[in-house]
């Protein structure tokens, strides 16, 4: 699959919502291995509360990437 068919919305442009959404997911992936490197050497006092931050990051990039899906689809069919 073509990279530019990912981030590139109908019209040939790119979607900034798909690239902030593949942005935040990154981070997310990122920060939950960075927290998990460091809860097994005890550097992090509460990893659950880092956990949960870092899920949150990764949901907001999941959603960004879902209401660009659904605008294109919306798109589709009105046009």
């Amino acid at each position: 699959m073509d990279t530019n068919q990912v981030i590139n919305d109908k019209n040939g442009k790119p979607s900034s919502k798909r690239i902030s959404g593949i942005i935040l997911i990154s981070v997310g992936l990122v920060f939950l291995l960075s927290i998990g490197i460091s809860s097994i050497f005890k550097v992090i006092a509460d990893p659950q509360t880092a956990l949960s931050v870092g899920q949150t990051i990764i949901g907001l990039g999941g959603a960004l990437i879902g209401v660009g899906v659904f605008e294109s689809i919306g798109n589709q069919n009105n046009g």
